[in-house]
């Protein structure tokens, strides 16, 4: 499936109008709300606008008012989670070049501590993120929220090492992205000890992965 939208499609997933005053904001925060829990309690399956907007307390029209869909609603939850991640990974790029192994390792750990807290705070919306992964309309979309991520993986791998070339950073980028995410996931589902554990694995191999090819001093 081709990995953008059209706009005819895109603008379909959109939110209808942004809340402009506290009111509006608090109906928008309940239609969230609404639509989190219910999300939660049927695992990877969608709710519908109507079963949203009966746990929210309102009509079906006041939903309307706000999104034209179910996905919709549901990219919106995404896109609060989502959304934090470019911030973390590019404060990254912007603090001194690591030059030796021991301080890009800090670099490793300062990021796992800001992204994991990200996965750890923000549980409760992975039942929406697997939703939208399973679910073909809403799935691109996702997908550019993983190339900007994958892009920034690359941006501060090239920020470590710049003779790194460019598609090497993106390949790396994708395997750093993709196995931080699932194991995240997989830890969240068991408990604490468990993501903890699968964090400490997961750092071990990004490191043992990217160091040979950052240059990098003992």
């Amino acid at each position: 499936m081709n990995r953008s939208l059209n706009r005819k499609t895109k603008i379909a997933l959109e939110p209808r109008k942004q809340p402009r005053q506290e009111r509006s904001s608090k109906v928008v925060d309940r239609i969230l709300d609404a639509a989190l829990i219910l999300t939660r309690e049927q695992g990877t399956g969608t709710p519908t606008t109507l079963a949203i907007a009966q746990r929210a307390g309102l009509s079906v029209g006041s939903v309307y008012q706000y999104y034209p869909n179910k996905e919709a609603i549901l990219l919106d939850l995404a896109r609060r989670w989502l959304g934090a991640f470019p911030e973390v990974i590019e404060k990254r790029t912007r603090v001194p070049r690591p030059t030796t192994r021991a301080a890009f390792q800090r670099e490793v750990r300062e990021l796992f501590i800001d992204t994991s807290r990200l996965y750890l705070e923000n549980a409760s919306l992975m039942p929406v993120i697997e939703a939208i992964t399973g679910n073909p309309d809403l799935r691109p979309i996702q997908n550019e929220y993983d190339e900007q991520i994958i892009a920034l993986y690359a941006a501060w791998l090239r920020h470590v090492n710049p003779a790194l070339q460019e598609d090497v950073a993106n390949r790396l980028g994708v395997v750093m992205m993709e196995v931080g995410h699932v194991c995240r996931l997989v830890g969240l589902k068991k408990d604490r000890r468990t993501f903890d554990l699968l964090e400490d694995d997961v750092e071990t191999m990004w490191i043992a992965l990217v160091t040979p090819y950052l240059d990098l001093n003992e």
